[in-house]
């Protein structure tokens, strides 16, 4: 489950070039809860559940902001933070079997967008090239996407759900 958002070309190139899953058609995104329900399991009751999660959650802002890595991966930072780590809390309220990233993930949530990972890490331009140049941008996050991997590898998108109820256009 993500958040889909899209970066300026410059970064989308780099993320196309350096993280493997894109090349198999997962768009830039902030990850909510990773792995999540297997696709033969995603049935009404689960959507009814993100639905009604999603509800409780008001569409809003946040911007990408630069540069910033982990260990194995470079990623763009995003503020606030708070916005994301609140909804993926949320959500995983409602899923506890599939906390993010695995049960056997140690770590606080860190809201971001990867954009290299693996050998890139270690290159200087992946951090200090032009591509960041165009940043900080912003971005809304107005619903949240399913995304499922197919049988021949490839992720496509199974729901997008919105977030809010339905009428109201507050801004946040």
């Amino acid at each position: 489950m993500i958040v889909r958002t899209s970066l300026p070309p410059p970064l989308e190139r780099l993320r196309r070039a350096s993280i493997a899953d894109a090349a198999a058609a997962v768009p830039a995104h902030l990850t909510l809860l990773y792995p999540f329900v297997e696709p033969e399991r995603l049935d009404r009751a689960v959507r009814e559940l993100l639905a009604n999660v999603a509800a409780t959650i008001e569409p809003f802002d946040y911007r990408l902001t630069g540069p910033a890595r982990f260990p194995d991966t470079v990623y763009v930072a995003v503020e606030p933070n708070e916005r994301f780590v609140a909804l993926q809390a949320a959500f995983g309220l409602a899923f506890p079997a599939f906390p993010i990233y695995g049960p056997d993930w140690a770590f606080e949530f860190v809201p971001h967008v990867s954009v290299a990972e693996g050998s890139a890490v270690i290159d200087p331009v992946t951090l200090e090239g032009a591509a960041w140049r165009s940043l900080p941008q912003v971005r809304r996050a107005a619903r949240i996407d399913v995304i499922v991997r197919d049988a021949g590898g490839r992720w496509r998108t199974r729901w997008r759900i919105p977030l809010g109820r339905p009428g109201r256009s507050a801004r946040g």
